[in-house]
């Protein structure tokens, strides 16, 4: 159940321009925000309602009559309805036939088809068809709606009727949300269309509810809305706020056009933060929203969002967000600059009947820094990356055709760093046994890309002293084509499993760099072939047993090692680096490894089986893997004292150990314990064999239950300081080059349920290591959340605090929520929020 406010505003279309007509929306809005309350687009509420009926059914019962029959039958009609039936404990009659009048007293009990009359005593008067009834009358219409009141009068001909002091409930919607209403009169008009006068509505089942509405007059749609006229907001029995006009929907869509309910909010940086939007519905599967975002301290913000849904598994939205800043609180200065923008985004796939399947994701900014000030997650603030594709690929048998656009843009500090893909081909076979050779599997990859790569920098001589050259700038597109061929021969025996892989590579580039790293119109052409041979013994496996004789927990080892060569790229500082397939050297390595795991069996499901509730569950892994290089020069392409990125390296670690020739790789260990739903346990990290030992390390740890959430993530990694011996490859500070300090830890933590009292949460980011070199407070970013949920509705308070690059900012916002009306509060617009089909 939702609630719409709607404002209506008498406007002459024809003396009054569009301009001049937007200017006053906009001029309006602000004034009305806190009477705009409506939430037909808003996300379902999340309390689960359970709403008794608000009247006791009153179990007449049926009294034998003295013919025997057990209730009086009127057969006044033919087909129709039916026939009323009567049921009471007295009655009497009087009248020529057609023309009577019926009096019942004591537990009448009127039926008329799936309509329902109850009360003291009521009068029939059979000509006209009129019910009259006093006392405790409750009138039902089927399941779904009730009236009752101390007098009423209803034609159960023409289905219309009054009731006087009379109370009731509305329809239920899809989520099962019921309004309660009182009032001095309730008029039925017609067959969905009810009229209230000086009435109150409220989903709290309480003589004095916590909160209401109340109108002077409000009009009942069944199974559609209430529309309010001369509405005041209360707690309790106080009025708090007045509203103009508003709507209530209550149909079983979930899905209505309307205001959204607004949300409020305060920053020393921004100033007061007022947000509403308007929802409209664009039938069964679109919908589109309109939002806009006043800063008293800044400027405007205005959005929009359309979604839609193709069927069951396709679905497209789009929109665009943008921030016209420094209108309020000064001009643009050195000391407060102007850091307004654009965000445009679209996201979605669509599965065509023919087969192909076209996604895109695109997330375009105008600027980092509007991206930092105007956003309010911590990881679109800190993130350097922001990437947009799109795609459409079609597969059958073992092929598949792609074509691909990308966009990807890393910016990190003096550099940004923008590489595009407009577009690529790609063609490719998966492994299929070749017809005359058992157990020989074929395979082949092929592209045609169009690639353009941009280094905007900011200092230039930074730049050159930290790369050794000026920033890289290709022409807008440069050519490459790619063909890699492959042969896959698995074999198998009772102690050993192999698996050999033979494959080609050629590779053509339209453009190539010269000796200083400059980019050139000269073509290049890149050949290597590749050969690996992959051992995993069979497991080693042992079972220990509990006193009882059952089996406590498995033990597994699965050793396994991977020799790879790759030889004939002999012109690997020549490419220019797009994307992975340009960062392949020559390479002569064997990586080895050892996992082990603890398999116990539990009930893993919630499911009251017996026969499938208890499975093995892996409790424990713990997996070490490392690399040791017979070619630590990879064919010349390591540049030693210099960040070095091959797939050698990346393939083992994300975290860089590239700045020296080295025979041994650091190993990298990885356990993940879990050993329940509730808990859980992860980390990785590089240990060094060159005297370096730890390089760096990860941790998550979580505790999950209904009452208490506990989460975190710890990262650390070290500026290796490197041994005598190879202290002529270290960096101006004596470190190896590509190693960095790094120290941040991210704790949240959530105590309470949120559908039932008291609750609090708060989640925080820390940064040691940039704020220590910096002597300020390591903390950048912080969310509280404190709230307390009634039975009908709940309160939050939410602050946030952020200090991080150029966002200085603590945000004070509150949340109301009214069960089976919406959200007061802070609200994110640009998620989607309603269900589309």
């Amino acid at each position: 159940m939702r609630f719409r406010l709607s404002i209506v505003v008498p406007i002459d279309a024809a003396a009054v321009s569009p301009m001049k007509m937007l200017a006053s929306i906009l001029l309006t809005v602000p004034l009305l925000l806190f009477a705009t309350v409506q939430a037909a687009a808003q996300k379902t509420n999340p309390v689960d309602r359970r709403v008794s009926n608000p009247l006791p059914d009153s179990n007449s019962k049926k009294i034998d009559r003295t013919d025997g029959s057990d209730g009086a039958q009127l057969p006044l009609e033919e087909g129709g309805d039916g026939e009323l039936v009567v049921y009471s404990e007295i009655q009497s009659v009087e009248g020529e036939s057609g023309k009577r009048i019926l009096r019942h007293q004591g537990s009448v009990d009127v039926r008329y088809g799936f309509y329902r009359l109850r009360a003291d005593r009521v009068i029939i008067y059979e000509e006209t068809g009129m019910v009259l009834a006093e006392g405790d009358v409750i009138f039902d219409q089927g399941i779904d709606q009730r009236i009752s009141g101390t007098k009423g009068e209803w034609n159960f001909r023409t289905k219309l009727g009054r009731f006087f002091g009379a109370k009731g409930y509305t329809n239920r919607s899809n989520d099962g949300s019921v309004i309660f209403f009182s009032a001095d009169s309730v008029e039925r008009v017609g067959l969905d269309r009810i009229i209230v006068t000086n009435g109150s509505f409220t989903a709290c089942d309480e003589p004095v509810p916590k909160w209401s509405f109340t109108a002077r007059k409000a009009v009942i749609e069944t199974g559609e809305s209430i529309q309010l006229d001369g509405a005041r907001f209360r707690i309790k029995d106080f009025a708090i706020l007045p509203i103009p006009g508003a709507s209530i929907p209550i149909k079983k869509l979930g899905r209505s056009s309307g205001f959204l309910l607004p949300a409020f909010g305060y920053s020393p940086l921004k100033g007061f933060r007022v947000a509403t939007a308007y929802y409209q519905t664009l039938g069964d599967s679109a919908d589109a929203t309109v939002r806009g975002d006043i800063f008293s301290a800044r400027g405007l913000g205005i959005g929009l969002d359309v979604r839609t849904r193709a069927n069951s598994r396709s679905f497209f939205d789009f929109g665009i967000y943008t921030v016209k800043d420094r209108l309020f609180g000064g001009g643009d200065t050195p000391q407060k600059p102007n850091q307004g923008g654009t965000t445009i985004y679209a996201d979605g796939v669509h599965y065509f009947s023919n087969g192909f399947t076209a996604a895109v994701d695109v997330r375009l900014t105008s600027s980092l820094d509007f991206r930092q000030v105007f956003s309010d997650g911590i990881q679109q603030i800190i993130s350097p990356t922001e990437v947009s594709e799109a795609f459409v690929t079609r597969s059958w048998s073992s092929y598949s055709f792609s074509v691909l656009t990308r966009s990807r843009l890393v910016s990190i500090p003096n550099v940004r760093v923008r590489t595009r893909n407009l577009p690529s081909l790609v063609f490719e076979k998966r492994p299929s046994q070749i017809g005359f050779l058992k157990n020989t599997f074929f395979s082949f990859r092929s592209s045609m890309d169009g690639m353009s790569r941009k280094d905007e920098v900011d200092n230039a001589s930074l730049y050159f002293s930290n790369f050794g050259s000026n920033p890289l700038v290709t022409p807008a597109v440069t050519q490459r084509i790619d063909f890699s061929p492959q042969i896959t021969v698995p074999l198998s025996t009772r102690f050993l499993n192999v698996t050999i892989v033979g494959a080609g590579r050629v590779t053509y580039y339209s453009n190539s760099l010269d000796g200083l790293r400059q980019v050139v119109g000269k073509n290049l052409i890149r050949r290597y072939g590749e050969f690996s041979i992959d051992f995993h013994p069979v497991a080693w496996a042992r079972n220990f047993y509990r006193r009882d004789g059952k089996v406590g927990f498995r033990h597994v080892i699965e050793p396994f090692a991977i020799y790879r060569r790759v030889e004939g790229i002999n012109n690997f500082k020549s490419i220019i680096r797009f994307d992975d397939v340009d960062i392949v050297s020559d390479t002569n390595e064997i990586e080895f490894g050892i996992s082990n795991r603890i398999f116990t069996r539990k009930k893993v499901s919630d499911i009251q089986d017996p026969d499938d509730s208890v499975q093995p569950y892996e409790v424990l892994s713990l997996t070490i893997r490392g690399k040791y290089f017979f070619d630590k020069e990879f064919g010349g392409a390591l540049v030693p004292g210099t960040r070095n990125q091959m797939s050698s390296g990346l393939g083992l670690s994300f975290y860089s150990f590239g700045g020296v020739p080295r025979r041994f790789s650091p190993l990298n260990a990885e356990l993940i314990y879990r050993p329940s739903k509730r808990v859980s346990l992860s980390t990785r990290g590089d240990y060094g064999l060159s005297g370096d030992g730890l390089r760096a390390a990860a941790v998550s740890a979580g505790y999950d239950t209904k009452l208490f959430k506990l989460f975190q993530t710890f990262y650390y990694t070290r500026a290796v300081r490197l041994i005598p011996a190879l202290s002529s490859y270290a960096n101006p500070n004596g470190r190896e080059s590509g190693t960095l300090r790094g120290s941040q830890w991210n704790p949240a933590l959530f105590v309470g349920d949120r559908d039932s009292g008291l609750f609090a949460g708060a989640s925080l980011f820390f940064d040691f290591q940039n704020r220590r070199v910096s002597d300020v407070q390591p903390l950048i970013s912080s969310i509280y959340t404190l709230g307390y949920s009634y039975d009908c509705c709940s309160l939050a308070v939410q602050y946030y605090g952020f200090n991080v690059g150029v966002r200085r900012e603590s945000r004070l916002a509150f949340s109301f929520r009214l069960n089976g009306i919406g959200t007061i509060g802070t609200q994110d617009f640009g998620i989607g929020t309603r269900e589309l089909k």
